[in-house]
């Protein structure tokens, strides 16, 4: 079962409105070695299909995506258009990420990393990373936020999850 830990602080005014947010969490990865997750972790395609409100993902350089997203937090809901960055990439155990994106209902822009774990059952996949939201999608508060960055994060592991283990299952 995925676990993961959020706090949040923001700061608003009349004229604009900000939150950031700590985000951390680890999900196990059940029978799934870490060159399965990572290829799954990596590839735009297998990225898009899991990741909830993708439109798009567009490598434009190595490590570098275009993406496209429609994304709400209560009633405030929008489309984003921003970047994805790999970087300290050290395939099959960590890399960090840069994402910024901006969009009708605001922005936000985030530094990350993600890091694999051989365990005895599998692999356990540990994130963790910050991220300033803007605009109207950060005035509903940091707990929807983080609750809405939950839902999308879960939602996104156990889509890969599963694909990972259908990858297994059919390579047995």
């Amino acid at each position: 079962m995925p676990v993961g830990r959020w706090s949040a602080r923001s700061s608003a005014s009349e004229a604009n409105v900000n939150s950031t947010m700590k985000i951390e969490g680890q999900y196990p990865f059940e029978n799934v070695s870490a060159d399965v997750i990572w290829k799954s972790l990596t590839d735009p395609d297998g990225i898009a299909s899991c990741l909830p409100g993708c439109e798009r993902l567009t490598p434009t350089a190595d490590g570098a995506y275009e993406m496209t997203m429609t994304f709400g937090v209560g009633a405030i809901r929008g489309k984003f258009a921003g970047n994805i960055r790999l970087h300290d990439i050290h395939p099959t155990t960590d890399y960090g990420m840069t994402v910024s994106g901006s969009g009708s209902v605001g922005f936000v822009n985030g530094e990350g990393s993600i890091r694999l774990s051989p365990t005895e059952t599998g692999t356990q996949v540990v994130y963790a990373g910050d991220v300033a939201a803007g605009g109207a999608i950060a005035s509903v508060g940091q707990r929807m936020i983080g609750g809405a960055a939950r839902m999308v994060i879960d939602q996104f592991f156990k889509c890969v999850a599963a694909k990972c283990s259908a990858k297994v299952t059919s390579s047995n």
